[in-house]
Parts: C-alpha cells; structure tokens; sequence
C-alpha cells in the first residue's frame, strides 16, 4: 500500500515530529509512506501547494492521501486527490466555531472518506459520521527514563536546582506561559522555568527526565504529544484538565490535573516536588492505553483498508 502524507514544512525539523513518528510507525508495518510539504505560509502559500500537489502526483499513484491538519486537508481536496483521509490535530476544532463550521462544509463538499481526531471531546464538537479517536501513539524507543542526575549532568544542569519544564515555547499564547510564570511565582522556594523550544528528540528526552515537574498551562489541547512523551520518561506531571488528559492520567497519582486557578497549580508543584520520579507508573499506564507507536499504526492501517474495500 503507497499511502501520501500532505503536512505543513516545519522551519527546522522539516516534518512535525509525531508525523514523522507516524510514518515511521507504518513503515515499520510495510506501509510505504511518502511526504508532500507545503513550504509557504498563509493562503496565497496554500493556494501555489495546491498546483503543486497535482504537478507533484502526475507521475506518482497513491492508494491513500493522508492530509494532517485541516488547512493540508484543503489543499488536498482543491487538488482533488481522493480517497483522502484527513487528521486533525486540535486548534482546528477546539478553537472557534466557525473553524468547526468550514471543516463541516469542506468535509460533506469533498467527500472526506474519514476524520482522524486525537479525543473525544474533538469528536463530540464536530458530531460528523465518519470520524474516528485515534490520538498519536508515542515511540517507547525515543523516549524512555533515564536517571535525573545522569540526565542533568549530560545536559549541565545544576544537580540541586529545583526545575520545571514549561509545556512549550513561552512566545506561543496557547501555552499559556503567563499562567505557569505566575503559579510557580506564588511557590515559596526558588524555581527555575525552563521552556522546550527547538529541541530535537533526543535533547527532549533529557528534557523531561532531568526535570522535577512537567507543566503544561495549556489553555487548550487535542491529544497533547508532550503529555504522553513525558509519561514514557515517568515524569511528574501537573496539567490543565485539556484534551484528553484526564483520560491520560488515569488514576495515576503522581499526576496531577489543576484548574485554571495559579494557587491551585502552585501547591500542586510544592506537593510534586518533593516526589520522586522512579515512584511514578505513566509509562505503564500508556502500555495500558495502547499507545505505543506501533499499535497506533494497526488502528490506522485498519481504517486504510476500511476505505480501499
């Protein structure tokens, strides 16, 4: 089976990492998976991919076209590539109504043969027939604990420093940094936010091993990939009842889920602090999910032929 992804380029690692997971994940399955990027920004950049894609596939036969993000799923269906499956990451639908109302349209117009969504709350605000919960699968052999010392000595962190790693780049307003500067502001001890931004896989796995707390402040969430990374490294984790997280967490003690509130939030990293990570049991908890890259990739597959029978 020759399947095409059509996803944004990203300035610098080229493909959004949990696509790139993904199509791996198929590879891996015998499914032969090539990439179409769309390298220009804002409609007049989406307008020229769509000339492009259909230059690009002249020559080239797909069994499946697999369009991540809704605005890839555009240019898809304007190019007419069909039988299009399109995956949507979570702003797209969680965002505003009227981002939900141009899906809907686009969706029935173009005859999308099936919806990938990352939750349940994403699948219950679209309410369209041919959509599925598939959230992205995480890859145990990229992330997995390591020891915190060894981790902060490989990185040249200070063995003593008290550290929370903030879910994301602080300049972005969906992560809402604001909230998390000030939860851990109300914190009586010194701590140090540390913010993931232009981080390879690697690095991020020393990342959220040499951290005391992982927080995300998120203001909203499809199926945060940083959550289940983070879990596969047993990190403790403090987060916004967003996406799916709380189906994440379980009833995983070490991790928290917090309101909106920073007080809240700040007790909650005073409390953490003092937790040792080799006590926390995520990774266990996302074997019980099924959420390891490969079986993501099965429920995939599945769906691929679905729609070719």
């Amino acid at each position: 089976m020759r399947v095409l992804f059509i996803c944004r380029q990203k300035t610098k690692t080229n493909v959004s990492p949990f696509v790139k997971s993904q199509a791996q994940a198929l590879t891996k399955e015998g499914i032969n998976v090539d990439f179409f990027l769309i390298k220009n920004n804002g409609v007049l950049g989406y307008l020229k991919s769509i000339r492009e894609l259909i230059h690009y596939t002249e020559r080239r036969e797909y069994d499946i076209y697999h369009a991540h993000y809704s605005f890839s799923g555009y240019v898809a269906s304007l190019a007419k590539k069909k039988p299009l499956v399109v995956s949507l990451l979570g702003t797209d639908v969680i965002k505003s109504y009227f981002s939900r109302l141009i899906l809907k349209l686009m969706s029935s117009i173009c005859n999308w043969r099936h919806i990938i969504v990352k939750s349940s709350e994403m699948k219950n605000l679209l309410k369209i027939k041919k959509i599925q919960v598939v959230p992205n699968g995480v890859s145990f052999d990229t992330f997995y604990p390591i020891d915190q010392k060894k981790a902060r000595s490989v990185l040249n962190w200070n063995l003593e420093e008290k550290i929370v790693l903030f879910n994301g780049n602080k300049s972005n307003p969906i992560k809402n940094y604001v909230l998390a500067e000030k939860a851990v502001g109300f914190c009586k001890i010194n701590i140090k936010i540390v913010e993931m931004k232009n981080l390879d896989q690697e690095k991020l796995n020393l990342y959220y091993n040499a951290c005391d707390v992982f927080l995300s402040t998120s203001l909203w969430e499809g199926s945060p990939n940083t959550i289940k990374e983070a879990m596969a490294c047993n990190a403790n984790i403090i987060s916004t009842n967003v996406g799916d997280v709380n189906y994440l967490f379980g009833k995983e003690k070490y991790n928290r889920i917090c309101t909106f509130d920073p007080l809240e939030i700040s007790t909650a990293i005073t409390d953490t602090l003092g937790v040792k990570k080799e006590n926390n049991k995520g990774r266990e908890r996302l074997i019980h999910l099924s959420l390891q890259g490969t079986d993501v990739a099965q429920k995939i597959i599945k769906l691929y032929h679905t729609i070719l029978a």
